[in-house]
């Protein structure tokens, strides 16, 4: 299953957006309150199937409406569908239940900004829960959750190697789980589950630790990756599948979350290699992210003078961002102003100010200031020194 476009009329802060997205990795980026995180949860709407909606009309319109298309294969024959929804709510307790997808919601998998993992204490091992339609719709709605990931991870370690006990994808998707605690730091590597405690440990540099005591960071990136794995089980509970193979949709807000830059691109090409199939809707704030993506991956959006959102043309050529700088995408994708601190800003313009004036007294102040402000290897710093030579005794 892919999403193929998803139009927006009169929701949230959209007035009116047209997206179209690849059948692999897709990454919205723009700056702040443009609407990202909108687009996600209209994304999520359409599969809540059983669920009501709540999604707001924008303050400036009689209603709203959005029309999403996706590609399906049913009984080995590719369709194209399509869902037009109505929204009129906009008081904060308004909610109403419209029609959504509901079998189609079995391939979609939303993860939403809450993606931190607690430590739980476990007095038993569990089996897998039944993943109904109702129970599905509910989690389009809210984001696949981490509280059951401890208690399925445990459950496939104490079968793992008795005869018949798990299915070949059981063990290929428990596997592929483990190396999981690896993925960003090789290090790091899955230990043994403590038999008294039912705890998962983890071997690291500093000795062993509790899976839970990671950091923010690195629990976000074990939260989506073995979510997923965990979810896929559950839903084909009745006829496994290695999650290698999984080709449904994966939509996840601020992919960057608590993630060092370090790390981020890393997790986005781990995913894109662990889940070769999937289409991922992601959305950034991540400089560091865009500069790893092809080209076609990149959905940019932006304001136009009447405030409309509408989807950036970068003009990128074969590479995408990898030319640019941290700066030029922070300035010209992210529409962030200065990628410098006003004081800064403010010290450039007055030297500039006194080497106009020629005030030799103000042009060695300012130089000065910039001098303890600059990094010891800008080379910035010995252009001033060149400009201010002649004002020096």
């Amino acid at each position: 299953m892919n999403i193929d476009s998803l139009t927006i009329n009169g929701i949230g802060g959209i007035k009116h957006l047209d997206l179209k997205f690849n059948d692999k990795m897709n990454v919205i980026c723009g700056a702040n309150g443009i609407g990202k995180s909108t687009i996600l949860n209209i994304i999520a709407d359409a599969f809540n199937a059983g669920i009501s909606s709540n999604l707001k009309k924008n303050a400036l319109s009689t209603k709203g409406e959005y029309i999403i298309k996706i590609s399906d294969i049913v009984n080995n024959e590719y369709q194209q569908k399509q869902k037009n929804i109505i929204v009129t709510n906009f008081q904060p307790e308004e909610s109403t239940y419209i029609g959504k997808w509901r079998e189609e919601a079995k391939n979609f998998l939303f993860f939403n900004v809450e993606r931190n993992i607690n430590y739980i204490s476990l007095n038993s091992i569990s089996r897998d829960p039944d993943r109904k339609i109702s129970i599905i719709g509910t989690i389009a709605k809210s984001g696949v959750q981490a509280n059951d990931i401890k208690n399925w991870f445990i459950n496939r370690y104490l079968f793992i190697d008795k005869n018949d006990s798990l299915k070949p994808e059981h063990i290929q998707n428990f596997n592929l789980a483990q190396k999981s605690f690896s993925i960003l730091d090789n290090t790091i590597k899955f230990h043994t589950v403590k038999a008294n405690t039912f705890d998962i440990m983890l071997s690291t540099p500093n000795g062993d630790i509790y899976f839970e005591y990671l950091s923010s960071g690195y629990k976000s990136c074990i939260y989506i990756i073995l979510g997923i794995i965990k979810e896929i089980e559950y839903r084909y509970s009745e006829n496994p599948i290695d999650v290698n193979n999984f080709d449904g949709v994966i939509v996840i807000d601020e992919i960057d979350l608590h993630l060092h830059p370090t790390w981020q691109a890393g997790l986005v090409e781990a995913l894109k290699t662990i889940f070769p199939h999937v289409q991922f809707i992601l959305t950034t704030h991540s400089p560091s992210i865009l500069q790893i993506l092809e080209k076609d991956e990149i959905i940019a959006l932006g304001h136009n003078d009447n405030n409309n959102i509408y989807v950036k043309n970068l003009h990128l050529g074969k590479y995408g961002l990898q030319g640019w700088t941290l700066e030029e995408i922070l300035q010209y994708v992210m529409d962030m102003p200065s990628t410098s601190s006003q004081l800064y800003l403010n010290t450039i313009k007055n030297f500039d100010k006194a080497m106009n004036d020629e005030n030799k007294d103000e042009i060695l102040k300012q130089y000065n200031l910039l001098k303890e402000m600059l990094h010891p290897n800008n080379p910035l710093r010995s252009l001033l020194a060149i400009q201010v030579a002649e004002w020096e005794d």
